[in-house]
């Protein structure tokens, strides 16, 4: 009988199993041993304090001291930014965390335990089970994602053309370059000498397919470098679902219980800066003997507070306003963006920032921009001034 049973072996449940064995909780990590094939971007100041496990810097693929962002007008951020290096992340995660290489074929529930039904027909159980596989298949939903963020990359030798085709420098992490919308750029030179060149998609319904964004990227960098790549990225990431049920036996956590940013896509480095709240929740609920619906219920209020269901509301209501404009108008609205002052940008940034820095942010956003913007903006479906007078 484990404490917690772990489902997910990706950067959210390994980041949780972390903070839990650190506090001394007996946890199990449940998944298949499959390596991690995404890039994993984050601002160095939202990871910088996390329970990594190890020193930030030794876990990097690469690290810039500015990010380029590129509307109608380029901008350089004096804020850092990071690429961790899959395989050094994961170790670190996992160091001391025990593990089972398996799947799950299901979970039953008793008044005090949870059962897990491995696809090997054995059966491990624990005091509370948190599903953070990403889909969260066990989790109950009231809907299903309405589309998704997709991409296309290309990981490139530094001497190909494409690299000075796209603006690519050793010291400047290009995050989003919308010379060409609907989609963006996003582009970085790594400590191996390797380049990451990406064409990308902020969320859409539907989203835009894989083979368009690789005909994209042809486009912008004057023929396709496919077949000059080490590697290739697609990138689908499945948005627009509501929250999870927060009332169950089976706690999400992760991507799965909808950490993934509504408007940016990002996910990593909000699991990473929840998981200690988290761990210390489950703990606490542990040795005050809570089991069963309780100390399910201890553990979801970790995970989504009040407070930062509110914030959630109104990063939703921010994709409604920003899907609302035309794709000529999206370069200017990050214009404004990023012409805010750091720390609003920061705090819109991330899904544990007060609801209040959020709403600061959007109406700073509402000012910056041109008077056709603004009037856009004042009519869409998530009718931002409306919004923003409300109390």
């Amino acid at each position: 009988m484990h404490d917690v049973a772990i489902i997910g072996g990706g950067p959210a449940g390994l980041a949780l199993a972390r903070s839990l064995t650190d506090r001394d909780v007996d946890v199990v990590v449940v998944a298949p041993d499959s390596p991690w094939h995404a890039t994993y971007g984050a601002w160095r100041d939202d990871v910088a304090d996390c329970e990594l496990g190890a020193v930030l810097d030794a876990l990097v693929r690469g690290a810039w001291s500015k990010v380029r962002v590129v509307g109608t007008k380029e901008r350089l951020l004096p804020r850092a930014y990071v690429v961790f290096d899959n395989g050094r992340l994961r170790d670190a995660l996992a160091r001391g965390v025990g593990a089972r290489a398996a799947l799950v074929d299901s979970v039953a529930h008793s008044v005090d335990a949870s059962s897990m039904r491995l696809a090997s027909g054995e059966v491990v159980q624990a005091r509370l089970v948190v599903d953070a596989s990403g889909g969260g298949a066990f989790l109950a939903r009231r809907g299903a994602a309405a589309g998704a963020q997709t991409a296309y990359g290309l990981v490139i030798p530094a001497t190909h053309p494409a690299v000075a085709i796209a603006h690519v420098r050793d010291d400047i992490f290009t995050l989003m370059d919308w010379s060409t919308p609907p989609t963006f750029l996003y582009a970085a030179r790594f400590n191996d000498g390797r380049v990451l060149i990406e064409e990308t998609s902020l969320y859409a319904e539907p989203p835009h397919a894989v083979d368009e964004l690789r005909a994209r990227l042809a486009a912008r960098l004057g023929g396709d470098a496919t077949s000059d790549a080490a590697s290739v990225e697609r990138v689908n990431i499945p948005m627009g679902a509501p929250l999870p049920s927060r009332t169950t036996r089976m706690v999400g956590f992760g991507a799965a219980a909808g950490y993934i940013h509504p408007v940016t896509g990002y996910s990593v480095a909000a699991s990473l800066r929840a998981a200690p709240r988290v761990a210390d929740a489950i703990r606490a609920g542990l040795s005050r003997g809570q089991r069963g619906a309780d100390l399910a219920h201890q553990a979801w209020r970790a995970v989504w507070p009040e407070s930062l269901v509110r914030t959630r509301a109104w990063h939703d209501m921010g994709l409604a306003v920003l899907r609302s404009l035309p794709a000529e108008s999206v370069p200017r609205f990050f214009d404004a963006f990023f012409g805010l002052p750091q720390g609003l940008c920061a705090a819109y940034l991330r899904i544990d920032s007060a609801p209040t820095d959020v709403r600061a942010a959007m109406l700073g956003v509402f000012r910056r921009v041109d008077s056709t913007t603004r009037l856009r903006l004042m009519s869409s479906p998530g009718a931002l001034l409306r919004a923003l007078a409300a109390r």
